[in-house]
């Protein structure tokens, strides 16, 4: 049964919407809820029924589908803004009119009259091709294609996707079931499957341009990973340490220990035991406090090849491991003239590098910045890039005011010289090759010694498992009492210790107990955050 609803919905989706409608021609208002639970059943409960939908992507645009073709388009919200969009919902002849069934109808099939309470709106707003998507994920979602090529057309609305000049797909999406549209927000990715036809960006405007359109029967919010920690994962940390230090880092695996400590990194909100911390002689206090501790880090390597015009061994090796992610060759030019932030432009909200979603990673490269000035865009730029990582959040800006938005996007920053010549950064790490590896931080991709499918899989699997790990690293109270102590023992033998220095200790500790796929922070834990810090320190001019 289910099969044959699958092949019904995939040949024809605009007869199977007709038939629903006239199964429940009672309930009106109920009936865009009735579509869209009756799709879900068919497609989003099996990712191999979810794959017999084509995709919409770059490799299949929207001019290669016939007109009110069956399409299903992973994509990430970008702007939600956009009026509702009016729609008779019930036509003559007992025939529905929503999903944009109404624009083929004839005047025949118009009634010469209507009901104001069949008048009905739907959620309008677009979306682009995730940003940052990297290959390996796409073909994880790509199972099936079709005989499509590659567009030759430039995209529609190009100022709305966040990387300049990308090839990419945007689409104006049309939600009928408003109740589950409502949760929808900027930067979240999304699976949609409806309706592909070509209409007005804007409906009521004298002259608007022709724009792909996607009537949603039904989408699914791609949910946070839930990749579980297991034994077999645990073992492969050593293992991607060093394969990323001899492919990448020159040999250095202090340096890829501390990036699989980043990568282990994600906003988080933590009740602490270390909130509020009193110092008085000869003792140190950790009490509970009822507010919250926000978690962000971002270190930066430093590199010794200044002005390098290829992009470093690491661009390559970060794409084969993670599933969203992006590299900005920072230069002045790009800081002066791109946009970092959104921006509202006469009703239409422009993007910026910074508009992604969240759990990307972005690889900040600072070789290629030469001597220059800054002009006040480019400095809005860097301003917008240090809240992110202070903060995690990213200001939005409308004609008469700014909102904050929170995201959550792990920042690594490559750069010569002592420090970032841009960003005060959560870490430094001063990068030490071998001598046998230094040419190895910028051979291209074909001279990567790649380890086996399998082998990267798991690769992938123990990144997002410690992810997932980080969101609840506690602080067993054995190791409690011992951090107090032994925070006392510090100060007394240096004074200039401060709380800030503890509390930077604690975030590498919860960093490494994640990394090593562990709940809770321990003592063997908390003394090994320290020589690692320690080792780091030591590197520092």
């Amino acid at each position: 049964m289910v099969s044959a609803f699958l092949i019904d919905a995939i040949n024809d989706p605009t007869k199977v919407v007709q038939e629903l409608y006239e199964e429940h021609t009672g309930d009106i208002d109920q009936f865009p809820t009735v579509v869209a639970r009756h799709f879900s059943d068919v497609f989003l409960h099996s990712d191999d029924t979810l794959r017999e939908v084509l995709p919409l992507d770059v490799n299949h645009p929207p001019e290669s589908f016939a007109h009110r073709s069956l399409v299903r388009f992973h994509a990430m919200v970008q702007d939600t803004s956009s009026s509702p969009e009016m729609y008779l919902a019930s036509l003559n002849k007992n025939k529905c009119g929503g999903w944009g069934i109404s624009q083929n109808m004839p005047a025949s099939e118009w009634p010469s009259s209507f009901d104001y309470c069949d008048l009905k709106e739907a959620t309008a707003l677009w979306a682009v091709t995730v940003p940052g998507q990297t290959d390996w994920r796409t073909e994880e979602l790509t199972a099936r294609s079709h005989c499509g090529s590659s567009s030759s057309q430039s995209p529609p609305q190009p100022h709305k996707y966040p990387v300049p000049n990308a090839p990419h797909i945007g689409v104006q999406v049309k939600i009928y079931d408003n109740e589950a549209a409502q949760s929808l927000k900027a930067t979240d990715i999304v699976t949609f499957i409806g309706i592909l036809t070509s209409e007005s960006l804007d409906s009521e405007a004298v002259s608007s341009p022709m724009v792909p359109s996607l009537h949603v029967l039904c989408h699914k919010v791609q949910s946070i990973d839930d990749a579980s920690p297991t034994e077999e994962l645990a073992t492969v940390r050593d293992d991607l340490i060093k394969w990323i230090s001899d492919e990448a880092l020159g040999g250095d695996e202090v340096a890829a220990q501390w990036l699989v400590l980043e990568l282990s990194a994600k906003v988080s909100v933590f009740s602490l035991s270390i909130k509020r911390i009193r110092l008085i002689p000869d003792t140190a206090t950790l009490e509970p406090h009822p507010s919250y501790l926000r978690l962000s880090l971002c270190h930066v390597f430093l590199h010794p090849h200044h002005h390098h015009p290829a992009l470093p061994t690491l661009h390559h090796v970060l794409s084969d491991l993670l599933p969203q992610y992006l590299t900005v060759p920072l230069s002045l030019d790009l800081l002066n003239k791109e946009s970092f932030s959104p921006e509202s432009k006469d009703e239409d909200l422009h993007s910026g590098y910074l508009q992604v979603p969240q759990g990307t990673t972005l690889l900040l490269t600072e070789n290629g910045v030469q001597e220059g000035k800054l002009v006040e865009k480019g400095i809005m730029n860097i301003r917008a890039v240090q809240e992110v990582m202070d903060a995690q959040t990213l200001e939005y800006s409308f004609p008469f005011s700014k909102f904050s938005f929170p995201t959550d996007i792990v920042t690594i920053v490559l750069c010569d010289g002592r420090k970032s010549a841009f960003f005060q950064t959560g870490f430094i790490v001063p990068l030490k090759t071998k001598p046998s590896l230094k040419d190895n931080l910028y051979k291209p991709r074909d001279q990567i010694r790649t380890p086996d499918t399998v082998k990267l899989a798991t690769y992938r699997s123990f990144l997002a498992a410690a992810k997932r790990c980080f969101g609840s690293v506690q602080v067993a109270e054995e190791t409690s009492r011992h951090i107090q102590e032994d925070f006392v023992r510090q100060r007394q033998e240096d004074p200039s210790i401060t709380a800030d220095d503890l509390i930077h200790l604690m975030k590498v500790a919860r960093l490494l107990a994640a990394s090593m796929l562990g709940r809770e922070v321990t003592v063997d834990i908390w003394e090994t955050s320290k020589k690692l810090d320690a080792s780091r320190r030591k590197r520092l001019p």
